[in-house]
């Protein structure tokens, strides 16, 4: 029987060794100034600027726990994530190590020394996410009934009407 690898970013956030697969993981970013968004759900801490594109900043505890973390500042680390097409950063206190690493079961990995750590699932938080933004957003739907498409909450563009004609 072979033992099961993870290629792994390991981070510290508040004080506890976590981790998150590499696959997710587009860089390691120093985070911009980082602007509020008022009604913006509780996973979604703010936004900032990202070489001309506007990135959320999501609270990696606030998705997962429930439990939010203070509000990130600039030069706080991230992880820059990309899911279902949809780009944001993951604020993290420091990154230790990229690594491969044995996986403990029950969504967990093992480091070197023979430590436990949880393993984070990026795409699982950026789904959350959206869903709660959009559930802040729920009016809209009486505007636009058209369905989303559920994995990125994007609403199919008009069926094309071939009919040239003006009549």
């Amino acid at each position: 029987m072979g033992v099961d690898l993870k290629n792994v970013i390991v981070f510290t956030l508040g004080g506890v060794r976590q981790a998150a697969e590499l696959r997710w993981v587009r860089e390691v970013i120093s985070l911009g100034f980082v602007t509020a968004v008022p009604t913006a759900p509780a996973g979604i801490v703010g936004a900032f600027n990202l070489r001309g594109h506007l990135v959320p900043v999501l609270d990696i505890a606030a998705l997962a726990e429930g439990a939010g973390g203070p509000m990130p500042r600039q030069g706080d680390g991230a992880l820059l994530v990309e899911i279902d097409g949809i780009t944001a950063a993951l604020r993290v206190d420091k990154v230790e190590e990229v690594a491969t690493l044995i996986t403990g079961g029950d969504g967990q990995v093992v480091d070197a020394r023979g430590r436990v750590l949880a393993l984070i699932d990026p795409a699982a938080l950026v789904r959350r996410a959206v869903a709660d933004s959009h559930a802040v957003r729920g009016a809209d739907e009486a505007l636009d009934p058209a369905p989303r498409d559920p994995t990125t909450g994007v609403r199919p563009p008009p069926p094309f009407d071939a009919d040239t004609t003006h009549g």
